[in-house]
Formats: structure tokens, sequence, C-alpha cells
């Protein structure tokens, strides 16, 4: 366990340094800088939404450095803790641990600290060492910033908060993937959204336009085009236009609404305020029908009056032999009908459909609603391979 003032060799060539915090959720980033403990340029910080730069990457809570490709002008790579959320370090002990070699646990702040370097990987002579530090700011991340010549004023303080939320969300799916054992899975995600009545409060408080977001994050992580496609339904329904991330506020404003929504032809859709599920599905069907290729995973929300029982159930039927696995997920404690049921619907080719309902889909954590929305679709895959369904690379 090395301490202040104490330092130990890398042997160069890849290296990994885990950190980790007692009770509290951080997130990990790195700092690039010269001999004058500047950043060359601010790409040389790497975090969340700039995960790798010239031989340093994040991996999860792990900062990866392959330290023969990091550039001579760059003297030392200082890695770092953050608090995620509210809080700070105070009276919090901040571990970072090098693969293979040492280790080391910095003193518990007591200033208000919520960033932290922990350590510093540093040239000497040719060589690269390690050196424990434990310096941290109460002014987060600016002040770190500040210090180490990182400009962090580029953006509106409301879209550096999207992206941190979208790459959080991102990395929770790949973690829930990777635990079901199917983490490189390819796959186009798609949501319809209930737009019935009886959603006008969810609407109203902003709850759908988060799903929508969660949502997109699936989309990132699965998707090679980063699109999530989308359709609304009442008693009429509307294909919207594809939501990518970077449009994620422009695209919520424009098509999560009840009433009216305008489809990705340009059209107008009068939406009703009845549940017609059977149109959308179909509609859905047909969409992909015509786009082999990767498999589909469909989120389909609803809050309850299921009445087309019978339609539905034909339409998975008849559609259990091709690459669509449905996933309803319930939003209260409406009646669901032959939702409820989809574990014994028999007569299909492979299972092709899961749900649940939530009575607060609000208040779930994105590691919960993931793992419960992706329960299913690992088996589904198995099973559809099994079958022959096609797959495309998967």
């Amino acid at each position: 366990m090395l301490r202040k003032g104490e330092n130990a060799p890398l042997d160069g060539g890849r290296v990994r340094i885990a950190v980790s915090a007692a009770d509290r959720a951080i997130d990990v980033s790195a700092v690039l800088l010269g001999d004058d403990r500047r950043v060359r340029s601010d790409e040389d910080l790497v975090f969340f939404n700039h995960p790798a730069q010239e031989g340093v990457r994040l991996d999860g809570a792990e900062v990866v450095m392959d330290l023969d490709a990091v550039p001579t002008d760059v003297s030392t790579i200082a890695v770092v803790a953050s608090v995620d959320g509210p809080g700070t370090f105070d009276g919090v002990a901040v571990r970072a641990d090098v693969h293979g070699g040492s280790a080391f646990e910095a003193p518990a702040m007591a200033a208000g600290e919520t960033v932290v370097v922990i350590v510093e990987a540093y040239r000497r002579a040719g060589a690269w060492k390690v050196r424990p530090v434990g310096q941290g700011w109460a002014s987060g991340l600016a002040g770190l910033a500040a210090d180490f010549g990182v400009d962090v004023n580029d953006e509106p303080p409301a879209e550096v908060d999207l992206r941190k939320r979208i790459s959080l969300r991102k990395e929770a799916v790949r973690v829930s993937l990777e635990k079901k054992g199917i983490g490189g899975v390819r796959a186009r995600v798609a949501v319809a959204l209930d737009a019935s009545g009886s959603m006008r409060k969810l609407y109203k408080q902003g709850v759908v336009a988060e799903i929508v977001e969660r949502m997109a994050a699936i989309a990132l992580q699965v998707d090679d085009d980063g699109a999530l496609d989308a359709w609304i339904f009442a008693t009429e329904f509307a294909r919207l236009p594809p939501l990518r991330v970077a449009e994620i506020e422009a695209w919520t404003r424009d098509n999560v609404r009840m009433h009216e929504a305008v489809a990705a032809d340009g059209s107008r859709v009068a939406l009703g305020g009845r549940n017609n599920e059977p149109r959308v599905i179909e509609d859905v069907l047909a969409y992909y029908e015509n786009r082999p290729g990767e498999p589909v995973l469909v989120l389909f929300f609803s809050d309850g009056g299921v009445a087309k029982d019978g339609q539905i159930a034909r339409l998975l039927r008849e559609a259990s032999d091709r690459p669509v696995f449905w996933q309803f997920i319930g939003l209260g404690r409406g009646r669901y009908g032959i939702l409820e049921k989809l574990d014994t619907l028999d007569g299909r080719f492979v299972d092709n459909a899961g749900f649940f309902a939530v009575d607060d889909i609000a208040g779930i954590s994105d590691a919960e609603l993931y793992q419960r929305i992706l329960s299913e679709f690992p088996d589904w895959l198995r099973a559809a391979r099994a079958g022959g369904i096609p797959l495309g690379s998967n």
C-alpha cells in the first residue's frame, strides 16, 4: 500500500487503475498533462462524454492506459474521482488499485471536496511510475479544470447534464446486458407510446418524456446507428421520425404529446383518446418486414385499458417466427388483459413477448428498469436462434 511521498514503478504497456469509494457513487476520469501540469487542449480531459484520448480510456470505474501509446509531450496522467450526485467526500475513503501492482487509499476529506485526484502516472528518466496524490476541490470539476487549464464552459449546463445522464444510462444498459450474457448484442430498438386519454397525467408530469430518454440509452448501446424508432398510439397511431440522442430535446418537445402527432412522412394524425393496440402492432410488423437484418426489440408502453385481446393474441402468434421481440411495460394498475397472460399464450413458434407492470416508473432506478426490460430478451434470442429465425450477425 503506497503512502503519500512514495512511488512505485510501472512496467509500461497496458496498465489498469481501478477507483472505488466507500458509500459513494462516483464518476472516474483522467487528465493528460504536460510538463507544465496543464492540458494541451480540452481533449485531454477523459470523462464520460469523451472516454478515450491517445492511449488513455475509461472502462467503467477503471482508467486503462496504454503507456507505449501516450504521446511524448504528456508527462503525467492524473486519475480523478468525482461524486456522482449529491454529497461530498467528507469522511469517505477513496481507493485506487493498480492491477498487479500497488494500491493507495486517500485520507478521508474534510473540507467539502467533491473531486479528488487519487493517483498520478508520470514519466521519470524515460520510465513510468505511479504516485499517490489525494488532492481535492470543493469547487468540483470546475476547480480541477481551472488548475489544469481545461475550458468547461463551451456547453450550457443543461446540455452537459443531458449528455451525462445518457452516458450513465448507456453504461447501465451495458452492465445489464453483460450480466445476462449478451454484452455484444446488436438490435434495432423501437418504442411504442400509449397516448390514450388516461395517460394525460403522465404526459403532463414529464414521465413519458423521461421514458423516451431512458429507452434512447438502450438504442444507443445496441443499435448500430444509435437511433430509437418510435410510434405513438391511441385510437389511431403514427410512426414518428427516428430519435437520435443529439436531437433528443427538440424531438421530445415535438413528438411526446397527446391528441395529434406529426408522422415521419410529415402527415398530421389525430390520435383520438381510446386504446387500439392492434393497429400499431400491425404497423410495427409491416415496417420491419421490409427492413431485414438485426433482431428488433419493441418496448411497448401502456397504462392499461387493453380490451382487444383476441386481435393482439392473433398478431403475436402470427409474428412468432419473425425476428421481433415485444416487451410490454404497464404503467400503473390498469386492466392489461391478454398482456398479463403472455407466458401461457399458446400457438407460437417461440415465446416472443414479455410483460411487467410498475406503479411508478419514475421511481425505479435505471439499473432496475433495464434489468426488468431486458429480462426475457436473452431467452428469446436463444430460442429464435435455435429455431432458425434470421437474426443478422447475432
